[in-house]
Formats: C-alpha cells, sequence, structure tokens
C-alpha cells in the first residue's frame, strides 16, 4: 500500500516530511487527504526513532528532527488524528474495501 500523498501538491505523508515540514503543515495535508481518499497511509523506517547521532554521515535533512524529537511529533500527530479519524490495521481495510 502506498504512502499518501497531499491532493493539491502531491507531497508525500511519509518519514522525511515529518521531519522537515511543521506539523501544522502535515496535518493540513492530512485533512485534504482525508477528505479526497478518506485515509492516511504513513509509513516510517524503524532506524528514524533512533539516536540521529548515530547516523552522522547521513544528510542533515534526514538527520534532523530524529529520535526523541521525531517521536514526540509524531505522537502529536496521532492524538490529533485519533480526534478526527479511526486506525486499522492495513489488513483490515484491505479487506473493507474489497467488500465494498
Amino acid at each position: 500500500m502506498p504512502s499518501s500523498v497531499s491532493p493539491t501538491s502531491r507531497i508525500p505523508l511519509f518519514w522525511l516530511a515529518f521531519k522537515n515540514l511543521p506539523l501544522w503543515f502535515i496535518k493540513q495535508y492530512s485533512l485534504q487527504t482525508l477528505a479526497k481518499d478518506k485515509y492516511p497511509s504513513l509509513y516510517f523506517h524503524p532506524w528514524e526513532f533512533a539516536d540521529p547521532d548515530a547516523y552522522h554521515t547521513m544528510p542533515f535533512y534526514t538527520r534532523c528532527s530524529s529520535g526523541k524529537a521525531l517521536l514526540n511529533n509524531l505522537s502529536a500527530y496521532l492524538d490529533w488524528l485519533k480526534s478526527i479519524a479511526g486506525f486499522c490495521t492495513i489488513e483490515n481495510f484491505i479487506n473493507h474495501q474489497q467488500l465494498r
């Protein structure tokens, strides 16, 4: 299942956006995506939540807002999202779509 993109500017809603865009921007794109597609599909790499100093050879835009900063940002986002949408596994989502 591909990661969602904002309907107007086609910016992917994935780990790199969460690291480099303000949270209000991600929320706005998520609202647009929910209105158009009825769901956001996000993905993150597990290493994104590790200590960013361990990845000093990677470009800054991939290292910024890593570790606890990213976890705090994602937590705030999920708290906001659950106030306006429900959650399910990809398997349940796909099965539900096939019933339509």
